[in-house]
């Protein structure tokens, strides 16, 4: 059987959470005799003979890309693509379009919450509320803006999502909790065609005991649209000073970098540091806590990797599938969004009571990374591929 995994991005597993997957993916189906090739649109560096390029990087869905794609699908005899980037436009139209000249099967991957930036508007927006008048304030805090966005959202959006539905074999969510939004956009959408696959961890279970030092741990893309770093920066500033011995580990690049190291600097905030692009695995190891501040999120891989590394992951209980992860005050803690207050109260709790809480803790962090080891989700993946060749023979 061969595979091929179409992304917007080079398959560089430290850059992203989806480039993980697809790593760790790709590397447990060719553990079972599946051959894996990708296709991006963009290069960043020269690491794979099997990663593709579009030769038009600026137009996605020129003639060349289309027929280089269609070639790729023959001529590598291409069983299944697992479109990566189902949302993210043109690479869906060059999979819809190979399709037409081929028998491959597309399995259309949404790697994030539908309704998540409409339902954490008011976190995730703070330039806006800075912008308009204090007088409208009332009504856009309402129920009746948040409807009426979602209104908007959803109309904006449902051919989109039409088209996906019709011309993909599968739909994958990444939690069955996002199904009734996706219905939002296509009324007549089933749950035999829209499947839930978790994202599985992206490290093997860890069988070592680590020495754990006195860390809060954040991992991801920092920005405070989604991921709502400067949150964060806030729960620190009340927490910094009563807890000298400790510090904030903040891994990952991204667009507000350099604003927030500047507001680390004018909040006067002590032991924060910022570490760019890095390989997650050290820092887990030694980490007590994870600290996740987002506004929304997809199936975020990190809380797996730090359950993976007995790290107590604690985050706003602020999307769908958080539940699917964390079972409060079992497993991690869940916080009502956005409450600041009681965020920095629970992690004061944990620094007080580390012992105690780590030993309830541990077992449980370890039974649900089982839930989400790539041999769990991997064979879920096999068994679904020889469900969908099989029904069209």
């Amino acid at each position: 059987m061969n595979i091929l995994f179409v992304y917007n991005s080079q398959i560089i597993p430290e850059k992203g959470g989806v480039q993980r997957v697809t790593k760790v993916l790709s590397d447990f189906f060719e553990t079972k005799d599946l051959n894996t090739h990708f296709i991006s649109q963009n290069r960043t560096i020269n690491n794979d003979s099997k990663h593709f390029f579009l030769p038009n990087r600026k137009a996605v869905n020129s003639k060349e890309n289309l027929n280089y794609i269609s070639s790729l699908v023959l001529n590598y005899k291409i069983d299944i693509i697992i479109n990566q980037a189902a949302l993210g436009g043109g690479m869906s139209r060059l999979c819809f379009e190979a399709k037409k000249k081929s028998r491959v099967k597309i399995l259309s991957v949404i790697h994030n919450s539908l309704l998540g930036n409409i339902e954490s508007f008011n976190s995730s927006n703070k330039f806006f509320f800075n912008v308009i008048p204090v007088s409208f304030l009332p009504f856009v805090n309402s129920l009746i803006f948040k409807k009426l966005l979602q209104h908007i959202y959803i109309c904006k959006y449902k051919k989109k999502y039409n088209n996906l539905y019709k011309r993909s074999d599968k739909i994958i969510l990444l939690s069955k909790n996002y199904f009734p939004q996706f219905k939002l956009f296509v009324k007549n959408a089933s749950e035999e065609k829209v499947l839930s696959i978790y994202n599985p961890c992206s490290f093997n279970k860890n069988m070592f005991d680590t020495k754990k030092e006195n860390e809060l741990l954040f991992v991801g893309r920092i920005n405070v649209t989604q991921k709502r770093v400067d949150i964060l920066l806030k729960i620190w500033e009340e927490l910094f000073e009563r807890f000298p011995d400790w510090k904030l580990n903040i891994v990952g690049s991204g667009p507000d970098l350099d604003c927030l190291k500047k507001r680390v600097n004018k909040m006067k905030l002590d032991r924060v540091y910022f570490l760019g692009h890095q390989n997650p695995e050290p820092y887990y190891k030694r980490a007590k806590i994870l600290c996740m501040t987002s506004s929304y999120e997809g199936l975020p891989l990190v809380l797996s990797e730090a359950q993976n590394f007995n790290v107590i992951p604690i985050l706003f209980n602020s999307f769908p599938s958080a539940n699917d992860i964390i079972k409060n005050n079992v497993n991690g803690i869940l916080i009502k969004p956005f409450d600041i207050k009681s965020y920095v109260q629970n992690i004061e709790n944990l620094i007080l009571n580390y012992g105690e809480k780590s030993d309830e803790f541990i077992s449980e962090l370890q039974n649900n990374v089982n839930r989400f080891s790539i041999n769990t989700i991997g064979n879920q993946w096999l068994s679904l591929f020889r469900k969908i060749l099989n029904e069209h023979e």
